[in-house]
């Protein structure tokens, strides 16, 4: 006969398999209201389906419990890996217990095995990988750097990823730490996109030349947004807008790739705040300062077309035909900066469709 096994109606406060007393082999649990006992015969053709194994460890010496019998179906049962797994660092399945620890701005956990008999603590195993920077200091995890990539593209940010792991039940990473995180990742996705950028203005280049037209004249297209509806404020003077994005677009290829892209920001959380400190600081200009315009500075289209052209001058691309807003002056500064590759070079501005019919219907109201 096998050693018998003692189980348990299992109730609302002890329902999860983790709980020791839930099964023990050998020895009945206090807790236990009714307790039957399980006698499985030895002979084969009794247990044809199963597979009987025992595990000891020579290295924690057990008195209060048996050998450890698990029975499963023999089709899943791997009984060389079992055993291995289950002697690993001296210890057994039923006389272990596992702790987690969560690193200060980590995701992600480590778990550490503790024999409750002997009192053997193994090694911490971390339960993520980690990225290698090459810099002094712990690499960051990989599940850090992929939530940390994920809400480059997302509404949301590092405050309400925290709350939303609370709700889980999951301890959340500290903010400071997140923000680091979520800087360093800022910092290779805008050398990520200057690369491809730069890769799709060559492909428009190779598309030209199997064209037969100059290799290094495209047109684009160019328009600005604004982080506001309005221009001007009700609340204060001058714009209402603290920041401005402008993408180029090549109209070249039926792909229209964005072959450039510029941002005008004039928020800069660090500077503000030393400032309300009383540190004389001005943005831009400290260390860390995100902003590249000057708080009370007007944004300009012009100086986005012209960094715009600038980008485009890097690779000796010159611009044609630049189609725009009628308000916008964006394809005066691309004129400006392409004037330092070529003096000579004249850029032409094409109104886009949706203005040039406004345009043409109050030209005929006013006929």
């Amino acid at each position: 006969m096998f050693t018998k096994g003692y189980t348990k109606k299992r109730s609302k406060k002890d329902n999860s398999p983790r709980n020791p007393g839930w099964f023990q082999a050998g020895k009945p649990s206090g807790r236990s209201r009714s307790q039957t006992s399980i006698q499985i015969p030895e002979s084969a053709s009794a247990s044809t389906s199963c597979v009987r194994q025992t595990f000891q460890s020579s290295d924690c010496k057990i008195e209060t419990t048996g050998n450890i019998c698990t029975l499963r179906s023999q089709a899943d049962a791997d009984l060389k890996r079992e055993e291995n797994k289950a002697l690993h660092s001296g210890m057994r399945w039923i006389d272990s217990q596992l702790t987690l620890s969560l690193k200060s701005g980590e995701l992600a956990g480590m778990y550490t095995l503790k024999c409750i008999t002997c009192g053997f603590i193994g090694d911490r195993i971390k339960m993520y990988k980690e990225i290698a920077t090459g810099k002094p200091g712990p690499n960051p995890g990989q599940p850090n750097v992929a939530l940390a990539s994920a809400l480059q593209d997302c509404p949301i940010g590092n405050t309400t990823v925290q709350q939303l792991l609370a709700g889980m039940d999951t301890p959340t990473p500290c903010r400071s730490s997140m923000q680091r995180t979520s800087s360093r990742v800022a910092a290779e996705m805008v050398k990520l996109n200057k690369t491809d950028m730069a890769q799709k203005l060559e492909l428009v280049k190779e598309d030209n030349r199997k064209r037969g037209v100059p290799e290094n004249e495209i047109n684009i297209t160019v328009d600005a947004r604004y982080n506001s509806n309005t221009i001007v404020s009700k609340k204060k003077p001058g714009q209402n807008a603290t920041q401005a994005f402008a993408l180029g677009i090549e109209t070249m290829t039926d792909k229209k790739y964005i072959i450039a892209a510029v941002v005008q920001n004039k928020m800069c959380w660090k500077g503000a705040w030393l400032r309300g400190k009383g540190f004389p600081i001005e943005c831009p200009g400290h260390e860390e300062c995100t902003a590249n315009l000057y708080r009370a500075a007007a944004l300009s289209e012009y100086k986005l077309g012209k960094e715009i052209g600038n980008q485009l001058g890097l690779q000796k691309c010159l611009v044609r035909y630049v189609t725009t807003d009628g308000d916008g002056r964006s394809a005066r500064g691309i004129e400006d900066a392409l004037t330092a590759l070529e003096p000579m070079w004249k850029v032409e501005r094409l109104a886009d469709d949706v203005h040039l019919g406004q345009s043409e219907f109050r030209a005929s109201l006013r006929a």
